[in-house]
């Protein structure tokens, strides 16, 4: 993987779904709980299987059980092939979304495992009763150097906020995926078939 892949995914991501647990029960299905009911569940697993020192498929297998619950992988792959979605076939975007989360996953999995002791402040946010989508942002602290971050939820048909985007110290990660898939496809002569096959080796 190339490091961009590797340590956005993996290292920053991981600083993503940090959070403090302090929200009352009648506000359990907000964005920022949500969020921290998801880290409560990461962290657990990361120690559940003592991740910092191996990585499993056990382990890979619980946290995405967990972020299966809280991110739309099917939108942000989308998202990422950009017009390339409109004329690929649904099967090229299902088998596209696959590999882009197997890959997102792995990575984020390494990561968090060595992320689990950061400080983590929550910001107030302001969510007005019609909105649909919500940027929370985070400041995180770790080993000395404070980290700003902002993520992006989206209400989905079905009632249900959903982790969309992730921006952290600048760096739009939406945006990081886009440009690696634009560079895939003229790499591969616009062969989606090519760029799905090789995304995992390549990024």
């Amino acid at each position: 993987m190339k490091p961009l892949y590797q340590n956005l995914t993996g290292a920053l991501l991981a600083l993503a779904l940090m959070a403090v647990p302090h929200l009352a029960a009648a506000a359990e299905k907000s964005p920022q709980a949500i969020v921290e009911q998801a880290t409560n569940e990461l962290f657990a697993t990361v120690k559940k299987h003592n991740a910092a020192g191996k990585v499993t498929d056990a382990y890979y297998a619980d946290i995405q059980k967990t972020l299966d619950s809280v991110v739309d992988f099917g939108f942000i792959a989308k998202a990422v092939m950009r017009k390339t979605a409109k004329t690929a076939t649904p099967e090229q975007i299902e088998k596209f979304t696959a590999v882009f989360k197997n890959g997102l996953i792995r990575t984020y999995a390494k990561g968090i495992a060595n992320y689990s002791e950061s400080s983590i402040k929550t910001l107030p946010v302001n969510l007005p009763a019609d909105a649909r989508r919500i940027s929370v942002d985070q400041e995180v602290s770790d080993k000395g150097a404070t980290h700003k971050l902002s993520y992006t939820l989206k209400l989905n048909d079905a009632g249900e906020w959903k982790l969309i985007n992730v921006v952290l110290n600048g760096v739009n990660l939406g945006e990081s995926f886009t440009s690696q898939f634009d560079q895939a496809m003229i790499k591969n002569d616009k062969d989606i078939d090519k760029v799905i096959a090789t995304w995992l080796a390549g990024n």
